[in-house]
């Protein structure tokens, strides 16, 4: 047995997966690649497009590069951050297993000519069934990302199950993710390592454990890594302890690939065989798109309905955010981002009476006060509902939202008249606010941005209920307050008075 740092020469591969998408894999990559090449280490970093949160919604990337083998083929996308060499194949690897035998063997060849790697992690969010296992089986260390929802370690074990049936003989370590404390990191262990004992005949040692912390939803609005901005945050210190914990990992060093050309060599073999899944049956037995939760695989059909639905009282909104996250593929960034809204209702900044200017951010703080007014009005036994949507819009009527994929969330309340008088004294305060009459004598209040990239309407139904909607652009967070001159005064003293300069997160 060898470690990875007493093999000279050798490339260390390192799969990070989950059993369920919105686990936080694409985080976990970028910062413990950021540690490692902080170390003095060479890293490549793997990712394939299509994942609930790629890579180019973290982080704020340089135009695509793509990376000239000998033979001047143009087969992968390099892209730099900090030091990572960040890497996509020009092909999505799950069509590896599709492409004529020349197409295969020129894109073996372009990967396999990228410069030696220390390390060459590979996140395989947004990767097929099938892609996933075949990186999980020629890694040495597979590190497999939890989180508190129960349906995560039910799926992690069935994804164990997988490997397992698959010949799967590297080191599988768990990284507890957005837990509360180290203590829940290891019930969450010893709850999976009774089952993979009992079943597999093998433990799931726990690397380490990465804590909930606001500091990352801070980062990825700013498209920068969470070590990078907050390396004195207690998440920047879970992950540099992950990181180090790598070091003590003992491999095998002979069976399974120790080179960049090797792997590449073995993914192109290995999407060629056939995958074994519980009940005696291969992948291929099923559709693809098809759930398959007996296979520890969570597959979401291209054209899922992205509708969730949650009826209760208010006060519980902020507890089923998370598990919404895991079941929304599509989604799971922007529920997070709203769950850190939810968390932090109690320190929903003033609003400043002198600011001109409409902007989607002032929007999303309109949301938060309006929320913060109902979770104060509304008896905590009452009954709400709460949904989200895709909706896509056309662009055609200049009088609506501009082109684009939008989220939209609908919060559906009853009508307390102490809440609809508060709120209508809020909704006052925003510039260019459109008053009308909806359907079956609704009255409604819509604020739509200078932008026409977001969309804030309140209406009170004749039902006796209060309807809120909020539409924005799906994945676009990071963009700057639009500032212009008004009344005289500056765009400094503007920002000043900004609503994102006391932003809730």
């Amino acid at each position: 047995m060898v470690t990875s740092t007493d093999a000279a020469g050798m490339t260390r591969v390192i799969t990070i997966t989950s059993a369920l998408p919105g686990s936080g894999k694409t985080h976990l990559g970028i910062n413990m690649a950021l540690e490692l090449v902080r170390k003095g280490r060479a890293v490549g970093l793997v990712h394939e497009g299509g994942g609930s949160l790629p890579v180019e919604q973290i982080l704020r990337l340089p135009v695509e590069l793509a990376y000239q083998n000998r033979e001047g083929d143009m087969q992968v996308v390099r892209r730099g951050y900090q030091g990572i060499d960040l890497l996509s194949s020009r092909v999505p690897l799950s069509r590896w297993a599709v492409v004529d035998r020349q197409r295969l063997d020129t894109l073996v060849r372009a990967h396999e000519a990228l410069p030696g790697y220390d390390d060459l992690l590979i996140d395989t969010s947004g990767m097929t069934p099938r892609t996933m296992i075949a990186c999980c089986r020629l890694s040495p260390i597979v590190l497999l990302a939890v989180t508190p929802d129960p349906r995560s370690l039910a799926e992690t074990f069935a994804l164990l199950k997988v490997l397992h049936l698959n010949g799967f003989d590297g080191q599988a370590l768990l990284i507890a993710n957005r837990v509360e404390s180290v203590t829940q990191a290891h019930d969450i262990q010893a709850e999976l390592s009774v089952k993979t004992a009992q079943y597999l005949d093998r433990e799931i040692p726990l690397l380490g454990a990465v804590t909930r912390d606001k500091h990352v939803v801070q980062a990825q609005r700013l498209r920068q890594a969470v070590t990078s901005l907050y390396p004195e945050s207690r998440v920047s210190g879970d992950l540099i302890r992950l990181t180090d914990e790598l070091d003590n990992v003992k491999v095998s060093g002979s069976a399974h690939p120790a080179s960049v050309s090797a792997f590449w060599n073995g993914l192109a073999a290995s999407l060629q065989q056939p995958v074994r899944i519980a009940g005696d049956a291969n992948l291929d037995d099923y559709e693809s798109g098809d759930v398959m939760v007996e296979a520890g695989v969570l597959a979401v059909p291209d054209d899922a309905a992205s509708l969730l639905r949650f009826e209760g009282p208010l006060s519980r909104l902020d507890n089923v955010m998370q598990g919404f996250s895991a079941v929304m593929h599509f989604v799971a960034n922007d529920m997070s981002l709203l769950h850190e809204h939810l968390e932090d209702l109690k320190s929903v900044p003033e609003w400043q009476d002198d600011w001109p200017l409409l902007d989607s951010m002032a929007l999303e703080l309109m949301l938060a006060r309006i929320l913060k007014i109902l979770l104060n009005e509304v008896d905590d036994q009452q009954q709400v509902c709460f949904q989200v949507e895709e909706s896509p819009v056309d662009g055609r009527d200049d009088n609506w939202l501009r082109q684009g994929h939008y989220i939209k969330y609908v919060f559906l309340v009853p009508g307390q008249p102490g809440a609809i008088e508060a709120i209508s004294g809020e909704l006052e305060r925003l510039p260019g606010l459109r008053h009308s009459k909806g359907q079956d004598g609704e009255c409604i209040c819509e604020a739509l941005p200078v932008a026409r990239d977001a969309c804030l309407s309140v209406v009170n139904t004749p039902q006796g209920e209060i309807r809120t909607s909020f539409w924005h652009q799906s994945g676009v967070h990071d963009q700057q307050p639009v500032v212009q001159h008004a009344r005289g005064g500056t765009a400094d003293r503007l920002l000043d008075h900004h609503p994102v300069t006391g932003r809730l997160h």
